[in-house]
C-alpha cells in the first residue's frame, strides 16, 4: 500500500526554475509517495552494499572533520598557553555539500594524496564501480546538513534542542538506508527517465534493474504520465526486515472541484484530541460532528511485544536463532506502526474531506510524555502526528487550521454557560456543570469550546443553549 506523506524540509536536487504539468499547470505541492519492495536475492545483497557505502561515506567525512578540529583545538591550546594571539597554523575544512563531493570522489577515485592502495597496485576504493555513484554524493550532502545543523545550534542559529557533533554510524546500530537521485529534465517522457514504474508491479532503478512493488502503483503511474508528478528522488530504508521506497518529487495542485467543495461543514469544527478517543469534533451550535476510535495497537500488542522480548533474551548472540528472533520482534513493531500510521491516515482525511475550518489545540506533547503514568498512552494516541497530518493535507485541500492557545482551559470551560471548573482531573471523563447543571462527554465538550474560539480572544467562549444532540450522559 502506498502512503502520501509531506516534505518536511526543502529537497536538496529541488531546481529554482519552476516545473509545469503537460497543461500548463505549476508543480509545487512537495509530495512523497511510499511502497513496500520485494526485491531478488542479488538485489538484496546490492541493497545491503549501498547502505554500508554510504555509512562508509558518513564517516569518512565525519572522520576528516573531527581529526581537523582536534588539530585545531590542540593549536590553540598552545598558543594560548604562549600568550600568541595567531591563527592555528592548520586551515579549517568547508563543510559544505559541494566540498564534501569534490572531496570524496577524489579520495575514491585514487587523485588524492591519501587515497587507498589496493593489492594490485591500483588506487582509489576497489568497489566504487559496483555502485551507483549517486550513493556517495548524497552521502556526502546528507553529511554536510549534519555538520551544519551541529555548527547552527553551537552559534545559537537553530531552534529547538540543542545538537552535538553527528555521531559515527555503525553497523546494526542505525537504519540501513540510501538515496538515488532521478537525473532527468523535467517534462521528458517517463519512459526516458532513470527512475520509473516499468509496469504496474516493478519499480525500475539505476543498477538495480526492476524491482518488485507491493500495493496499487496506479494513482502514482497515472500522475507521472500527465506530467502532474516529477520525482526529484528515491530513498530505500530497511526497517525490520523489509524495504521500502520513498518517492520523493513535486506534483500539481489537486483538482479545483477538491479544493474548493461546496458540500464541506462551513462552520468551524472543533478537534479535540485524547487517549480514549483519537479525536472528537463538533461544531459551535453543540452538533456531534464525529468521533473516532482511539488508538491502542500497542497496548493490544503488548503481550505478543513481552512473548517476543522474551524469546530474543533466551537465544544466544551471535546465532542464527537471535537473528530470527530479533526479526520476530521488528515485525511486531512494525505492524504496530503501521497499524496506528493507518487510522490516523482515515482520521485526518475524513476531517480534510468533510469541513471548511478545523480548530485545534496547541499541545505539548513533549511535556505530556514526560508523566511516567501517561506515557504509553499517549505515545501511542498519536496525538502529534494526528495534527501533522491535518496541517498538511488542510493545505493541500485549501482548509483552514486554526491552532488555539496551548492554555485555553477546552476540557475545564462548560459549553453550556461558560463555567470554568479548576478541580476537572483527567480520570473524569464526564463533565458535569455545578452552575447550569449541564452533563456532557468531556471531550465532545472541548470539541464544542475549541470550535468557538478565535484568535486574541481565547478567554471567552460564547454561552449557549446546549442542543439535544449535544447532551451526552455517561454517568
Amino acid at each position: 500500500m502506498s502512503h502520501l506523506v509531506p516534505i518536511l524540509g526543502a529537497v536538496a536536487s529541488r531546481p529554482t526554475i519552476p516545473i509545469f504539468s503537460h497543461t500548463g499547470e505549476v508543480l509545487s505541492r512537495a509530495v512523497t509517495f511510499q511502497f513496500a519492495l520485494d526485491p531478488n536475492a542479488q538485489q538484496r545483497i546490492l541493497f545491503a552494499k549501498c547502505a554500508g557505502a554510504r555509512r562508509f561515506t558518513v564517516n569518512h567525512h565525519l572522520a576528516r572533520v573531527k581529526v581537523n578540529l582536534d588539530a585545531r583545538s590542540a593549536e590553540r591550546e598552545v598558543l594560548s598557553e604562549s600568550g600568541d594571539t595567531c591563527e592555528p597554523s592548520t586551515l579549517s575544512l568547508s563543510w559544505s555539500g559541494f566540498s564534501f563531493i569534490n572531496e570524496f570522489n577524489a579520495w575514491k577515485n585514487g587523485q588524492s594524496v591519501d587515497s587507498p592502495v589496493n593489492e594490485d597496485g591500483s588506487r582509489g576504493l576497489a568497489w566504487r564501480h559496483e555502485l551507483p555513484n549517486d550513493i556517495f554524493e548524497c552521502a556526502s550532502v546528507d553529511a554536510a546538513r549534519a555538520l551544519e545543523n551541529f555548527s547552527a545550534s553551537r552559534r545559537g542559529e537553530r531552534s529547538g534542542a540543542a545538537v552535538g557533533f553527528p555521531r559515527f554510524q555503525a553497523k546494526g546500530k542505525v537504519t540501513p538506508s540510501f538515496r538515488l537521485r532521478n537525473r532527468a529534465t523535467p517534462g521528458r517522457a517517463p519512459a526516458s527517465q532513470p527512475i520509473r514504474f516499468s509496469d504496474p508491479a516493478h519499480l525500475r532503478l539505476p543498477k538495480f534493474g526492476p524491482v518488485k512493488v507491493f500495493g496499487p502503483t496506479r494513482k502514482v503511474r497515472r500522475m507521472i504520465d500527465l506530467g502532474r508528478f516529477h520525482i526529484y528522488s528515491a530513498t530505500l530504508t530497511q526497517r525490520a526486515g523489509r524495504w521500502t521506497v520513498s518517492l520523493t518529487g513535486v506534483a500539481a495542485e489537486l483538482h479545483q472541484a477538491e479544493r474548493s467543495r461546496t458540500n464541506r461543514h462551513a462552520d468551524p469544527v472543533g478537534v479535540d484530541r485524547g487517549i480514549i478517543s483519537l479525536c472528537v469534533a463538533a461544531d459551535a451550535n453543540g452538533v456531534f460532528f464525529e468521533s473516532f476510535e482511539g488508538v491502542t495497537t500497542l497496548k493490544q500488542a503488548l503481550g505478543k511485544l513481552k512473548a517476543a522480548n522474551q524469546a530474543l533474551a533466551r537465544t544466544t548472540p551471535g546465532s542464527k536463532g537471535r537473528q530470527r528472533a530479533r526479526a520476530r520482534l521488528a515485525k511486531t513493531h512494525r505492524k504496530v506502526v503501521n497499524t496506528r500510521r493507518h487510522l490516523v491516515h482515515q482520521a485526518s482525511g475524513a476531517l480534510v474531506d468533510r469541513c471548511q475550518i478545523l480548530v485545534i489545540e496547541d499541545l505539548n506533547v513533549a511535556g505530556m510524555v514526560r508523566n511516567r503514568h501517561l506515557t504509553r498512552s499517549i505515545s501511542d494516541a498519536a496525538m502529534g502526528e494526528l495534527s501533522r497530518q491535518l496541517l498538511y493535507k488542510a493545505r493541500w485541500h485549501r482548509v483552514e487550521v486554526r491552532v488555539a492557545d496551548r492554555f485555553f482551559p477546552s476540557s475545564k470551560t462548560c459549553s453550556g454557560c461558560g463555567e470554568v471548573r479548576n478541580d476537572l482531573d483527567l480520570s473524569t471523563r464526564t463533565y458535569s456543570c455545578g452552575a447550569c447543571g449541564l452533563v456532557i462527554d468531556r471531550d465532545l465538550n472541548a470539541a464544542i469550546n475549541l470550535s468557538r474560539w478565535r484568535p486574541r480572544e481565547h478567554s471567552a467562549v460564547t454561552p449557549l443553549v446546549p442542543t439535544r444532540a449535544a447532551l451526552l450522559s455517561t454517568a
